[in-house]
This record gives structure tokens, C-alpha cells and sequence, in this order.
């Protein structure tokens, strides 16, 4: 699995868009996971770790990451980060929760990296994983960061199924910024000699306005699933 440099920091850069979906993404941990004590956790291919404060509210944390200077950036004072690819390398042992933040769009084969998480759970262990959604909205960032695909609903459900997952909770989300991107991608295909503007965080008053719009889905992820979003969400269970 190949991955852009850049993308070891994306969750961990002081970005509305890296806090704002930190914050949903708790809220979906904290009401969709079986209640459990002493949970351990796996964070695979964890990037530069900027989930590790979150994950850690739920429970004690491991992490693989197969790039090199991605395990250099996740500093962390009493985690280490195991070189690992999938699908053959995940650690031996058993987790009751595994995460894997936008890592499906990134593999060849993501049925086989199910199934290998799937190998590593407890009975009634819990996969979480989030995906960028829908194959029209894919553009330069997506072949930048060397994404392999972007997935629809029923996709992923069929692909956590395959790999003999049960899925119990799945919902789009980033809906805020849906229309931004399919504006942006639109003026892709109309001006495709134009560079495409790199991110960068803006002035700390508007980053802090632009974190709680952007976070404010966790309200809604927390009543109902959301039909429409630039990414996707699922919780699924072992059996």
C-alpha cells in the first residue's frame, strides 16, 4: 500500500477539517461501541496518529503504520507504532475494537485487509472505518494521495460482509462539505490546466468558527444516519 508523504499529518494539523472530524468521529465511537472495560485497541495504518487522544478515551491503544516516516511522526510518550502492510502483516493477538481511518480507499485488495482485521478480533469484536464516498467526486486530491477508489454505501457494506463482518451501523458524513468539493470538482473537468489550490489552515479565529460548523454533524450522527456526505462511516461486528 502507497500512500502520500503528506498524508502521515492530514489528522493531526491544526486544521478545522482535522479537529471538526476528530469530533465526529468520537461521537460515533462513544455511541456505537458495545460497552466494554479495558477495551484494546488497534489503530491500523494510524498515519502520523492524530486519532491516538481520541481512541485513547475508549480504551488502551496499539497501532501499525507501514510507512516509515509516517511511525516517526506518531510520537506518542508510551505507544509505539509497528511497521505492518496489509493484508499479511497485522500483529499477532486479539483486539476488541480495530480503526481504520480512510486505509480502504487506500489498498489493492480491501475485502482480503477486512478479513485480516476480522482475524485479529475477539468474538464480538468491532471494526470502525471511514472512506472517502461517491466515484463522482473523484479529482486530483484523490490521485495525489494515491487513493485506489472512493466507495458508495452499499459498496462498503458489501465489502465489510464479504469479509465476514456484520455491519451494524453505517452513515455518510463530511455532508457540510459536500458541496464544496462537488463545486471544486466541477471546475476540475471545466479548467483542467488549473493547479489545484493546496490546504492550508486559515487565520486561528475563523479556523475555530470553520472547527464547530464542521463538528456540528456529531449532533446529528448522534439521532439518525445522515444520507448524503463527502465521506462515509461504518461499525461492524464479528460474529
Amino acid at each position: 500500500m502507497t500512500r502520500a508523504s503528506d498524508d502521515a499529518d492530514r489528522l493531526e494539523r491544526p486544521h478545522w477539517w482535522c479537529e471538526g472530524r476528530r469530533r465526529v468521529l468520537r461521537e460515533v465511537l462513544r455511541r456505537q461501541l458495545l460497552p466494554r472495560t479495558g477495551r484494546r485497541i488497534l489503530d491500523v495504518e494510524c498515519g502520523g496518529g492524530g486519532m491516538f487522544p481520541v481512541l485513547a478515551e475508549f480504551g488502551v491503544v496499539e497501532a501499525v503504520e507501514a510507512r516509515e516516516e509516517a511511525r516517526a511522526a506518531a510520537r506518542h510518550p508510551t505507544l509505539k507504532v509497528a511497521p505492518c502492510r496489509l493484508p499479511d502483516e497485522l500483529p499477532q493477538g486479539r483486539w476488541d475494537l480495530i480503526t481504520a481511518f480512510d486505509v480502504l480507499a487506500h489498498v489493492d485488495d480491501p475485502i482480503a485487509a477486512l478479513r485480516a482485521m476480522r482475524a485479529r478480533l475477539v468474538f464480538d469484536g468491532q471494526v470502525v472505518v471511514t472512506t472517502p464516498a461517491f466515484p463522482e467526486l473523484w479529482g486530483r486530491h484523490d490521485e495525489r494521495h494515491h487513493h485506489r477508489r472512493r466507495y458508495r454505501r452499499l459498496e462498503l457494506v458489501s465489502h465489510l460482509a464479504a469479509a465476514g463482518l456484520r455491519v451494524t451501523w453505517v452513515s455518510y458524513f463530511d455532508a457540510l462539505l459536500l458541496p464544496a468539493l462537488a463545486g471544486a470538482r466541477l471546475l476540475e473537468r471545466l479548467v483542467p490546466d488549473r493547479a489545484p489550490a493546496e490546504p492550508s489552515t486559515p487565520p486561528a479565529a475563523l479556523n475555530r468558527v470553520l472547527t464547530e460548523v464542521f463538528s456540528s454533524e456529531r449532533l446529528a450522527l448522534g439521532l439518525t444516519r445522515l444520507p448524503l456526505g463527502a465521506s462515509l462511516v461504518a461499525v461492524a461486528q464479528r460474529g
